[in-house]
């Protein structure tokens, strides 16, 4: 007898799952599981990561999550930035002193591949110094100092070093986020906070003087350390750390890059001898360039080679050779552009008659 077969289903109102609702239910699934994934590590495992380190907390037990993304900038500078501690005697036991926090008077960066290290004057100020840089401890065979910003070379007895790189100053930003690395005592490794560029152009003084800086970099919070070098997001050097009349602020990687330059050529800044007024960044004046006036001190130093070519107190000082003088171009700043022994020609105004006075540096 042959055997019959089906050949259709009887309609039902019954319908499979569609692939929209399956969907919605592996994304709730999925939702669920992760947020009870993540109370199960917060509340039921160890921890060992933590945000950023708070630029406003002495406390140096720092954490840094993996997750963050300035880590690599962190772990990156450690080769090149250093310790500076006071001078101790070796311990026979190990071998090399034994440091402390107390111990710890700033930070040092790498300026060359062979032995130079820079800091500033406050960190070295009275007193003898070792350099801590990564698991080793080294004496200073040599020590020279850039009286125009304070910065402080120091020579140690290694030829394959990690350098800095440095950042042009017209390239930074207001509001741009820094970091910056500070080596941790009893402890190979560093810590690193964040902050912001608060002013790139800032002058703490409305009288300035042609051959000390003329304008600091200015962050926001406090400072860490003195000598705390601060990095952009690219890892360029954006300045060291530096107190002046109770503020913190950064000694500016553009003088701080010629002053590498004037160590490694063994060559001085250019010295002119003029207390002024920068015109155009007081408020007030609407004439631009530098105006030759100080109501302390003597606006022309004696024997100084603005002295021996006839610069006078009361002239208008508008450029140098080519070279306008204004708000971001003082005049401090464009006499870093030419070496000792230059000749250049100073435009000046006097009693409203311009004229051109020739200067050697």
């Amino acid at each position: 007898m042959e055997e019959r077969h089906k050949h259709f289903a009887r309609p039902t109102s019954t319908r499979p799952p569609s692939m929209f609702n399956l969907t919605l239910w592996t994304i709730l699934v999925g939702l669920i599981a992760g947020f009870g994934g993540y109370l199960l590590a917060n509340h039921l495992l160890p921890n060992n990561s933590a945000s950023y380190f708070n630029i406003s907390n002495p406390n140096r037990d720092i954490k840094v999550s993996i997750e963050q993304p300035l880590t690599n900038f962190g772990h990156d500078h450690q080769k090149s930035v250093a310790g500076v501690y006071k001078a101790l005697r070796t311990v026979p036991a190990v071998g090399q002193p034994l440091f402390s926090v107390d111990d710890f008077l700033g930070s040092a960066v790498v300026a060359t591949s062979d032995g130079w290290l820079m800091t500033t004057n406050q960190v070295t100020a009275d007193a003898e110094v070792n350099i801590v840089l990564g698991d080793k401890v080294y004496e200073v065979e040599d020590l020279l100092e850039d009286n125009f910003t304070g910065a402080v070379f120091l020579k140690i007895n290694e030829n394959s070093l990690q350098p800095i790189d440095f950042q042009l100053i017209d390239d930074v930003k207001i509001g741009e986020k820094l970091f910056t690395i500070i080596d941790t005592a009893n402890s190979y490794d560093h810590f690193f906070a964040t902050t912001y560029l608060s002013n790139s152009h800032y002058s703490p003084n409305k009288y300035l003087y042609t051959d000390v800086a003329d304008y600091y970099i200015k962050i926001s919070g406090e400072n860490l350390d003195s000598g705390a070098p601060y990095f952009n997001l690219d890892g360029d050097l954006i300045g060291l750390s530096y107190n002046i009349s109770d503020e913190t602020l950064l000694l500016s990687s553009e003088y701080l890059k010629q002053a590498v330059k004037h160590l490694l050529n063994k060559t001085k800044r250019p010295r002119l001898g003029i207390r002024y007024v920068d015109m155009e960044n007081n408020s007030g004046f609407e004439r631009k360039g530098s105006l030759v006036y100080n109501p302390q001190y003597t606006a022309v130093v004696y024997n100084s080679p603005a002295y021996k070519a006839g610069i006078k107190s009361g002239d208008q000082i508008v450029a140098i050779n080519n070279d306008i003088v204004s708000s971001y171009r003082t005049l401090t700043t464009v006499l870093q552009n030419y070496r000792l022994g230059d000749k250049v020609l100073i435009k000046i105004l006097r009693d409203g008659v311009e004229q051109d006075i020739e200067v050697s540096l």
